[in-house]
């Protein structure tokens, strides 16, 4: 059986070093990138070796930047010459009440967040249509995406329910030619994200957790996993609360 090979963007903390180590765990070959932490990723990249990794690389990925995407793709292209799992992870989420978001900080987070997954999903496309078996495309969107900015920026909750249309968008375009895509919606978890939040608003946020407190990055990452194997080879098009029961339809 050929080695399943991954890309995962943002992996250098949270859920993205998560699921890089859950797929290491499984024999992945991995390609992981990071925006601004290169001592990270390269701890993240030696920990995904220990855990089963065949192979993993490290690339610097600017996701607003499209000939940043296409470098890293070309790169991709040139060791491996195709990809079986694409993980959009990567994002930002800057904590600014609607009324100072200015249009620099607005586009900062629709560009990475919501254009950076459309960048690379549709650059990555002729890497997945050339492995063999199962290829899955799972986004990392956000409660915020679902029932709108309670904590987080407006923007950054935009951002989300964006990366949810395009992972319906993608699903139907890309369901004949066997090409899965879906999606994750996190809730509070435990990562650099809710760490900006302290004090009372950490506390108010935690409250409102039905079963009581912070989810784990590694509770997010099993999802992911799953999703980018053959074990759901009939499942597209699908969104994956993982929320600890704040948003529960």
């Amino acid at each position: 059986m050929s080695i399943r090979r991954a890309l995962i963007t943002g992996a250098s903390s949270g859920i993205g070093t998560a699921a890089a180590l859950e797929l290491a765990g499984e024999g992945h070959a991995l390609w992981i990138t990071y925006a601004g932490r290169q001592a990270e990723a390269e701890s993240v990249a030696a920990q995904c070796r220990a855990a089963g990794a065949p192979e993993v690389h490290v690339t610097r990925l600017d996701l607003r930047d499209a000939a940043s995407v296409e470098a890293l793709v070309a790169e991709v292209s040139a060791q491996w010459g195709s990809l079986h799992v694409l993980v959009n992870n990567g994002g930002v989420c800057p904590y600014t009440a609607y009324e100072d978001i200015d249009i620099d900080e607005w586009d900062l987070v629709m560009e990475t967040n919501a254009r950076g997954t459309f960048l690379l999903t549709r650059a990555a496309l002729p890497l997945l249509r050339q492995a063999d078996g199962d290829r899955s495309v799972v986004n990392i969107s956000s409660i915020a995406g679902q029932v709108g900015a309670l904590q987080t920026g407006l923007h950054y909750a935009a951002s989300k329910g964006a990366i949810l249309a395009l992972t319906r968008s993608f699903a139907r375009h890309l369901a004949p030619e066997g090409i899965r895509v879906n999606a994750v919606t996190p809730g509070p978890v435990a990562s650099a994200i809710t760490d900006q939040l302290q004090g009372e608003g950490r506390a108010r946020l935690a409250s409102s957790i039905p079963l009581g407190d912070f989810g784990q990055p590694a509770d997010v990452a099993w999802i992911i996993s799953a999703l980018a194997s053959e074990r759901s080879r009939f499942i597209t098009g699908a969104t994956y609360d993982v929320n600890g029961g704040v948003r529960i339809d």
